[in-house]
């Protein structure tokens, strides 16, 4: 009987620790089944999460972040989400037999989880544990191609003569690339059914040129401020620049001088604010004193350019001075003559003719931008056509600005146009079509991603040192203009 009760305590203490160990296995056994479950969870989310951002497809890191985050928060309520980041690569692959152009997304995000047992906390008091939210999923959003509207914006400086990494000038690797990539373009078109690519071309410096009454003409597509004099308001668009163009300086002077010596079109006070025009011009340029250009930044009225972006200011006749082989009398060598003989070209379906085109003088990007969106906005069909207007609003839109240096001699008319709403207002105009017009940017052995003007305007940025290389990144900016909204996959990554 003694040994029995000495037995019995040994029992008790034996099924006492068992309770114990039982006890200890059953809540580990809760918790790892609760933490198969918060895994299964994170990589259901995780996966949501990635085609949601690989649907949108947006080229703002910012916003693909934040939509990550809504998605895994709304997925994990409860669930304390930390950093969360959306890595984005590009690339093309063949698909379906098809050489198509993909982006693919991955999400990367931090999950906090509190512990259901204090045993488990870390000994710092806290019970709390901070998993990746991660799993083996990606997704691509294949870019599909569509009929494409495309004008070309072409910076047609004098800078464009210089020698590019050989015999040839930038202007000749860019007249070669163009038309190499525009018969490509054009006969795709032609052989796939369904594809009706158009192609326009608009060449600018310190302004574009256009043909009006059959005369070539320095084109502005600005709107101007007027100008005072003695209390006197002088309008700009009232004074005859097409007949000042064909003047001396002197004629000028005098004319300001004197009423009597005057030409018959025009008067003193005009004059004396064409003067004032070109003084302004040499004091914001920091030019010397026969510098003498019109459009100093003074002078333009930025916000009313940007909500008349789409009126032409071409019916206007004499704001715009005659294009001369000579060069014009009275402006400074950049615009209106010399070696600069170029035009634009309206949307078409045969490549443009541009060999002949002869690129000088200063650059202002915006002259271009302007009249390239306008050209653009010309290919919609001028009839009461339901099924010609359909197709036109399914058709892809694109403006591909090329451009080798920063804007000179005006160097912030650009950036405030932008500051003012130009793009943002180009862009809007073609807000009826499938998908958003695409502006794209390529810096022909120049940093167009370090000027604010582009930053703030493009969808895109592509910066080329080596000549090689141009024809290759026109072909990926036209191809991302080109594309639809795409088809979007989710894959395994690890396979």
């Amino acid at each position: 009987m003694k040994d029995f009760k000495k037995q019995k305590g040994v029992a008790i203490i034996v099924v006492a620790l068992s309770m114990v160990a039982i006890g200890g296995m059953a809540q580990l056994a809760v918790e790892g089944s609760r933490m198969i479950q918060e895994r299964n969870r994170l990589a259901d989310a995780a996966e949501a999460a990635t085609l949601a951002v690989a649907i949108a497809n947006h080229s703002d890191q910012s916003v693909s972040d934040q939509m990550a985050r809504d998605y895994l928060e709304k997925y994990l309520p409860n669930i304390d989400i930390g950093n969360v980041k959306v890595v984005r690569k590009e690339g093309q692959e063949e698909l379906d037999g098809n050489k198509l152009y993909y982006v693919q997304y991955e999400v990367e995000a931090d999950a906090t989880f509190d512990s259901q047992f204090s045993f488990l906390s870390d000994g710092s008091g806290s019970s709390s544990e901070t998993r990746a939210v991660g799993n083996d999923a990606m997704a691509k959003t294949y870019m599909l191609p569509s009929d494409l509207d495309l004008v070309y914006v072409a910076d047609f400086s004098g800078s464009m003569n210089n020698r590019w990494q050989g015999n040839q000038t930038q202007l000749d690797v860019l007249k070669e690339q163009v038309q190499i990539i525009s018969d490509d373009l054009l006969s795709s078109g032609a052989t796939n059914a369904g594809y009706a690519h158009r192609i326009g071309f608009v060449p600018y410096n310190l302004r574009t040129q256009e043909y009006i009454n059959d005369e070539l003409r320095c084109v502005t597509e600005l709107e101007y401020n007027a100008g005072v004099i003695n209390n006197n308001v002088v309008e700009y668009a009232a004074i005859d620049w097409y007949q000042w163009g064909k003047e001396s300086n002197d004629t000028l002077g005098r004319c300001a001088d004197n009423a009597n010596n005057c030409p018959s079109f025009s008067t003193r006070r005009h004059a004396r604010i064409v003067e004032d025009v070109f003084s302004k011009s040499r004091s914001e340029t920091g030019y010397g004193s026969n510098s003498r250009w019109p459009d100093p930044l003074t002078y333009v009225n930025i916000d009313k350019t940007v909500q008349n972006w789409n009126v032409s200011q071409m019916n206007t006749t004499s704001l715009h001075p005659k294009y001369d082989d000579n060069g014009t009398r009275l402006f400074s060598g950049g615009m209106c003559g010399s070696d600069a003989k170029f035009s634009s070209i309206h949307l078409s379906r045969e490549a443009p003719s541009i060999s002949n085109m002869e690129a000088d003088g200063g650059t202002a990007v915006y002259q271009g931008l302007i009249r390239g969106a306008q050209v653009l906005v010309a290919g919609k069909p001028d009839v009461d056509d339901h099924e010609a207007l359909e197709a036109y609003y399914e058709r892809a839109q694109m403006l591909l600005i090329l451009s080798d240096g920063r804007e000179d001699p005006y160097t912030k008319t650009f950036s405030d146009l932008v500051d003012a709403g130009l793009c943002n207002e180009i862009r809007d105009h073609f807000k009826d079509h499938e998908r958003p017009l695409y502006i794209g940017v390529i810096g022909i052995n120049f940093s167009a991603s370090g000027q604010t003007g582009f930053r703030n305007c493009a969808d895109e940025i592509i910066d080329v040192s080596n000549s090689q290389d141009l024809l290759d990144k026109i072909q990926e900016l036209i191809q991302k203009g080109a594309a639809t909204s795409g088809v979007s996959r989710l894959y395994d990554k690890t396979l």
